[in-house]
């Protein structure tokens, strides 16, 4: 089946679906939804579409076209609301990270859209860099051993505010929500506990929440620290695991591999991968027409969703998540 797909914000991010689209046999653009005119004449050049498919309003693009799917790719306080439309009108979601910026509101998504059996997946691209899919590889292949224990870093400045701006936990939600959606990838479990401490220092251009440290402990007893920022004046960062059967960092040219008792360290070739939108976009069309749940599926996505959320409660609460509790908890039920 060819999935028909109406495209809600279609400049920045939201022009990458438009760009592949149409070399595409299994989609087909049938409206675009933008409040900026300047960007919808844009994605016309992209997708060939006419005026008469332009619209506004979300609701207004559904009344007037036949579709399958709302790729939703707005800024992220948005996505709740228009997520809940959508599946309303019965239509599968593609939606852009963070799913939503409250476990509630992507809970109740994922349930109301379980019920009309519609499929939600959202865009965490970033695991699929092929040095993340390498590192995963090797954990899961087991010749190394199971992760013990690792370090996650990233420094950076960004002067743009972009739609954190005034959020109380900016690079968690901006950045975080990759980061730790990477983690967990690598790591192959689920997340036990974690602690957090959200920070903002002076310079920073943001409300609040400008970086942010923290660990992750996982089921297996692994554990990960995590120290994140964008705003730092000099840039660099890591991502390092220990290993029984060595440590392993990615580099430029390879997954770079010290084995116990060694002073040399081995460089292990990237896996060859295909560019990580696409791999989203193969696996949404893969969910909708044969069932198969991709990682990414909007099910799946809670866990990462309720990581980036949990490290902020520990941070504003001062205290451990344990993650049982807290993905057990009544949910608000909000609509």
């Amino acid at each position: 089946m060819t999935i028909r797909t109406i495209h809600l914000g279609v400049g920045g991010r939201g022009a990458w679906p438009l760009r592949q689209i149409p070399d595409r046999n299994d989609f087909k653009a049938v409206a675009l939804v933008d409040v900026d005119d300047e960007k919808l004449a844009a994605a016309r050049e992209l997708t060939g579409l006419g005026d008469e498919v332009c619209f506004s309003r979300l609701d207004e693009a559904m009344d007037a076209v036949e579709a399958d799917a709302v790729v939703v790719i707005t800024p992220p306080d948005m996505h709740a609301r228009q997520c809940l439309d959508a599946v309303r009108a019965d239509k599968h979601i593609l939606v852009e990270k963070p799913f939503t910026k409250q476990l509630d509101y992507a809970q109740q998504i994922v349930d109301e859209a379980a019920q009309r059996n519609l499929k939600v997946a959202v865009c965490q691209n970033a695991r699929y860099s092929a040095k993340f899919v390498t590192m995963a590889r090797l954990v899961r292949e087991g010749s190394l051993g199971r992760p013990a224990f690792g370090l996650q870093t990233t420094f950076g400045w960004r002067a743009g505010v972009h739609h954190s701006g005034m959020d109380r936990h900016a690079y968690l939600w901006e950045r975080g929500i990759h980061d730790l959606d990477t983690m967990r990838f690598v790591f192959g479990a689920a997340p036990k506990r974690t602690w957090g401490h959200s920070f903002n220092p002076d310079w920073s251009p943001y409300r609040g929440g400008g970086g942010a440290h923290g660990w992750v402990e996982f089921e297996d007893g692994s554990t990960c620290g995590y120290m994140c920022t964008f705003v730092a004046h000099k840039g660099g960062g890591s991502f390092r695991i220990e290993l029984e059967g060595g440590s392993m960092e990615p580099t430029s040219e390879g997954i770079s591999l010290t084995r116990p008792g060694t002073k040399e360290a081995e460089l292990i070739p990237l896996d060859e991968v295909k560019e990580s939108t696409t791999i989203i976009l193969d696996g949404f069309a893969a969910y909708i027409n044969n069932d198969e749940e991709p990682e990414f599926s909007g099910r799946q996505n809670l866990t990462t969703v309720a990581m980036v959320e949990a490290m902020g409660v520990a941070s504003d609460e001062g205290r451990i998540i344990d993650f049982d509790e807290y993905l057990q908890r009544p949910a608000a039920g909000q609509s």
